[in-house]
């Protein structure tokens, strides 16, 4: 059941009540897209969750897949990477020859490359997934 929309700038926050448990579920959305979802116990665990998220969006980050990505939009090309719950998964970096390249934490060589930072956040999602499907096993 819908329960209220949160909106900053392109960002918005579709609030729900989920049917399986009593947490409240957010889609996240830039624009049309949906980048994420959130969870809480209540609306103002979600409005703090959004606000951070906003925050982080407004000094240069970018959201793909749940997926926060630092230093993607304000020309730094390097910054942490996390979680859209506020997890430091890594950190990325983009080199010399503008290839980008992502350390998961703790790992002591390179987790994934790509030509690009749109790229690399694809890369990020993809090694996400597959560690959350070797959990699951």
């Amino acid at each position: 059941m819908h329960i209220e929309t949160l909106s900053h700038g392109d960002l918005s926050c579709e609030v729900e009540q989920d049917n399986s448990c009593a947490q409240l579920a957010g889609k996240l959305k830039y624009r049309a897209f949906d980048v994420g979802r959130i969870a809480g116990r209540s609306r103002d665990d979600l409005r703090a969750q959004f606000a951070a998220i906003c925050d982080l969006i407004d000094s240069g980050g970018m959201v793909r897949h749940g997926i926060v990505m630092l230093g993607y939009h304000n020309n730094v090309f390097k910054g942490d990477v996390l979680l859209v719950d506020g997890e430091i998964i890594g950190e990325w970096v983009s080199d010399d020859e503008e290839w980008c390249h992502f350390t998961a934490n703790d790992a002591s060589e390179i987790t994934c490359s790509a030509p690009s930072p749109w790229m690399l956040h694809d890369a990020i999602t993809a090694w996400v997934e597959s560690c959350s499907n070797s959990k699951q096993v």
